[in-house]
């Protein structure tokens, strides 16, 4: 016969059991509730802005403005999950510690090579507002955007104007990249001239954009291709949520900058181990080069390790095999997977398609036609043969 004290303790590990495999199975559910600021955004009192004339406002900033043979303005994902703020202080010590040692060196690093690296810190939207599409997370994004756009054309004020240079954005930074592409090079011929390429990685990019809101900026869909749009979103089997939550809930920029939502649309997926819009599998045979640069400097460069992973591209997701070294794979452990990554898995095939499109650029730019009587230009500046 059992006594009362074994019943009980059997009682209460079979509860702490049950809390458990709640607490496993609604994970994901019980971080955002987590993050979920609590004061409406109608009400929400902003941290003051960046002052982008100062270093501090700027988490890289290159000690050689004229190193390489291209500018990178890179925007950094979200580092930032709290439930305190909307957006981040740029004070925050531990967004900040998490850009510097994580972010900027896995998701800059395989620009810095290509030559002078910009990296704004902005008051970045907190991780929570990335799940709803509710006033106060579009509006948290939004307030975001207009850091960037302040730093981009501060950029643009301190570099050469006819200096090509590249848009690399992670995360919420790829829906800010998306941001000035739309409001700010799409229609400035001589921005986009100079355009080598633009990145957005982990991030939605509905292929309907290019049909209408960026009318003179194409997909990358070849190696040889530059003035172009690269975007993939690489998860490994297993995140069907993570899947479904980038189809349904993609955000572009209407013409005055404010987020825009686009459900249920095809997404531009390049895969970035062909350069191609093709959904055909491409195996770890052309795999340049996996890394993880945390906590180096942006400009050292990890060994890479080669041919670690296939990848598919699958209705507009980049599905990438199981990496069988375990540091290289997505955590899954309430939010990891929202937070920046320890690990670039594209870090070396970037790093050689970067200093490509620059190369690219400069030859489009040798072969254009200047004089009134050339042919007319595709969007990719290609001059074209009249019929």
């Amino acid at each position: 016969m059992i006594s009362w004290r074994m019943a009980l303790a059997l009682g209460l590990a079979g509860a702490a059991f049950l809390t458990g495999v709640v607490a496993i199975v609604f994970q994901d559910n019980i971080t955002r509730f987590r993050l979920n600021p609590q004061t409406p955004y109608q009400i929400y009192a902003p941290p003051p802005p960046p002052a982008y004339g100062a270093r501090g406002a700027w988490v890289l900033w290159p000690e050689n403005q004229a190193a390489g043979a291209a500018d990178v303005f890179y925007v950094h994902s979200t580092a930032y999950a709290s439930n305190k703020h909307w957006n981040a202080q740029l004070t925050d010590r531990a967004a900040d510690a998490i850009l510097r040692r994580v972010a900027a060196p896995n998701e800059a690093g395989p620009f810095a090579r290509i030559g002078a690296v910009y990296g704004p810190r902005y008051r970045q939207a907190t991780l929570f507002a990335m799940f709803t599409h509710k006033f106060d997370g579009i509006a948290a994004r939004e307030l975001a955007f207009r850091d960037v756009e302040k730093a981009f054309l501060h950029f643009l004020k301190e570099r050469p104007a006819d200096r090509p240079f590249i848009l690399a954005g992670y995360g919420q930074g790829g829906l800010h990249v998306l941001g000035l592409l739309q409001l700010h090079i799409d229609g400035d011929e001589k921005l986009r001239r100079n355009l080598a390429a633009a990145y957005i990685i982990d991030e939605s990019v509905p292929v309907a954009i290019f049909s209408h809101a960026l009318k003179t900026i194409e997909p990358c869909r070849s190696p040889q291709d530059a003035r172009c749009v690269i975007a993939y979103i690489d998860l490994e089997s297993g995140f069907e949520d993570e899947k479904r939550r980038y189809r349904q809930r993609a955000l572009i920029w209407d013409e005055h900058g404010f987020l825009v939502s686009t459900p249920q649309t095809p997404m531009l997926c390049v895969n970035p181990l062909s350069w191609t819009v093709s959904s055909e599998f491409v195996s770890a045979a052309h795999h340049i080069g996996a890394a993880s640069a945390t906590g180096l400097r942006v400009d050292q460069t990890p060994p890479p390790i080669e041919k670690a992973i296939g990848a598919q591209c699958v209705d507009g997701i980049l599905m990438v095999e199981k990496p069988r070294r375990n540091f290289l794979r997505r955590r899954h452990w309430f939010g990891d997977q929202w937070r920046p990554q320890d690990f670039n898995l594209f870090y070396h095939d970037l790093s050689k398609d970067a200093a490509r499109r620059v190369a690219n650029l400069k030859k489009l730019q040798r072969e254009e036609t200047v004089d009134l009587g050339g042919g007319p230009e595709d969007k990719h500046g290609r001059e074209t043969q009249a019929e």
